[in-house]
């Protein structure tokens, strides 16, 4: 039994030890799978020479079955995990060089049981590893694409080594000049020992390089996707800040437009006010004058003043002084400019109160109004915002039936609960809008009435947009047109 080449089995078994422990220390901070895998094969390796140097020691099947396939399992491990740096391996290669390995196994397994020669196991064996090696080579070519080229030529050098001094020692035993005996000392051997020396710290070196930098490439990458994150937030922020200040023009812009509207109307409503408020305002001059008279009467008679009388005037004083509060108050709500300040308000209640604000106009166009309304018909909005919305559509309504003679002006106005929404329609029956101005009805500064500022209906579709609603319609030209106002709707109930 020749210990000088057992010693050097267990020399390489120790070099094979040493390296991938060391590497397995060396990058354990990083965690990664693929070290583990690689380190753990590099030991199974060493193992596996150390088991093949203890012929003696260990039984000849012991050595030859546990040793080739620790020697096998490590080696594909390494093949993997080079596989593996950027993603699991192929499952087609895996299936391929695991039925390769398989394979040899089997065969080299298959000749030591039936009694072949040693020296026919040994060359099936040099044979196999130097056509398995080449893997090496491919995988170093591969990774140099993309990773590291030191680290890659490392690799493919190493494959080269291990290649070159295999296929040596295969060509020497086919030709007879080489070592036919596991141990035997011979030049080919020599050679066979000298390559995996070299070419596993050449691997290991190789692998510690690409992995190393396939890290430092990840920082740099997450760094730039930081960075590219960073710039991104920066331009939605200033993007936010954009539309916020779009969103205070376009508020500003509406209430501007409001304003002028409700101011190019003014003249319109000035005498349907005057007509509302002088009918009180007369009543009340009326019953004060008629107090006067009963106080002059009572004090020239010497009696006192009928006090039944003096309370009914006095109720009736009352009652017409708070008319004209409330219409003073409805005029006061119509031309306050708000700012978009919500409250829950019932919506029957402002579209009465609109109505009200136009009886006059529509007594003299000749104008029925008729209304129905679902019970808790009530959301919330801005109550300013919302009377311009209405006026707006109720006097357009009633604009677009003053050219009608055959038939009795109608105007309907039903107030619909459904879903979660409450919806307004507003129908008329008045000559309607023609067709080829349908679609510029919303549009601003366009307006079917030769009049019109063409602001009103792009104002209200606007205000209606804003309280997270929809405007609508419909129009048959002749025959009238429908206007359906959705809005959200608030469970509400007045108070008893």
């Amino acid at each position: 039994m020749n210990l000088d080449v057992q010693n050097i089995f267990w020399m390489d078994a120790f070099l094979y030890l040493m390296l991938h422990a060391a590497i397995w220390y060396g990058l354990a901070r990083f965690r990664s799978p693929v070290v583990v895998l690689w380190s753990v094969s590099g030991i199974l390796s060493a193992l596996s020479l150390f088991v093949l140097g203890s012929r003696g020691a260990l039984s000849t099947d012991l050595v030859v079955v546990l040793g080739q396939l620790l020697m096998a399992v490590g080696n594909w491990g390494r093949q993997i995990a080079l596989r593996s740096l950027d993603g699991p391996a192929e499952s087609r290669w895996l299936w391929l060089t695991g039925l390769s390995n398989l394979g040899y196994l089997s065969v080299s397994y298959g000749l030591h049981f039936s009694g072949a020669p040693e020296s026919t196991t040994m060359l099936v064996f040099y044979a196999y590893y130097t056509v398995n090696c080449l893997e090496y080579f491919w995988s170093g070519h591969r990774i140099g694409l993309t990773h590291d080229t030191i680290g890659a030529t490392s690799v493919k050098w190493a494959a080269m080594v291990l290649t070159g001094s295999l296929g040596i020692k295969t060509l020497a035993m086919l030709i007879g000049v080489g070592a036919t005996y596991l141990y035997d000392v011979s030049w080919d051997q020599g050679v066979v020992f000298a390559g995996q020396f070299i070419a596993i710290i050449m691997l290991s070196v190789g692998f510690m390089q690409i992995y190393i930098d396939k890290d430092h490439r990840a920082k740099i990458a997450a760094q730039h996707q930081l960075v590219r994150e960073q710039e991104r937030s920066a331009l939605a922020l200033q993007h936010s800040e954009d539309l916020s200040s779009l969103l205070r023009e376009r508020e500003e812009l509406i209430r501007q437009l409001t304003l002028s509207n409700k101011s190019a109307g003014m003249g319109a409503l000035v005498a349907s006010f005057a007509h509302e408020l002088n009918q009180p305002l007369a009543a009340t001059l009326l019953h004060a004058e008629l107090i006067q008279s009963q106080m002059k009467v009572a004090i020239e008679g010497g009696r006192p003043a009928d006090p039944q009388l003096l309370d009914t005037v006095a109720s009736h004083i009352v009652s017409d002084t708070q008319r004209a509060a409330d219409i003073i108050r409805k005029l006061r709500n119509l031309f306050r400019m708000g700012k978009g300040e919500f409250s829950k308000l019932d919506f029957k209640q402002l579209v009465l109160d609109v109505l009200d604000i136009v009886q006059v106009k529509a007594a003299r166009n000749k104008v029925h109004i008729v209304t129905s309304f679902d019970d808790n018909f009530y959301l919330s909005g801005d109550a300013t915002q919302l009377h311009q919305v209405l006026l707006n559509l109720v006097t357009n309504a009633i604009d677009a039936m003053c050219d009608i003679q055959h038939r009795q002006r109608i105007l309907q106005i039903r107030g619909l609960v459904s879903l979660g929404y409450l919806e307004l329609e507003i129908e008329d029956n008045g000559t309607g809008i023609e067709r080829d101005k349908q679609a510029e009805v919303f549009s601003l500064f366009k307006s079917t009435k030769s009049e019109g500022m063409g602001v009103g209906l792009w104002l209200s579709q606007s205000i209606v947009e804003s309280h997270g609603g929809t405007l609508n319609f419909s129009s048959q030209p002749g025959q009238g047109t429908i206007f359906v106002l959705r809005l959200p709707s608030v469970d509400y109930v007045l108070p008893a």
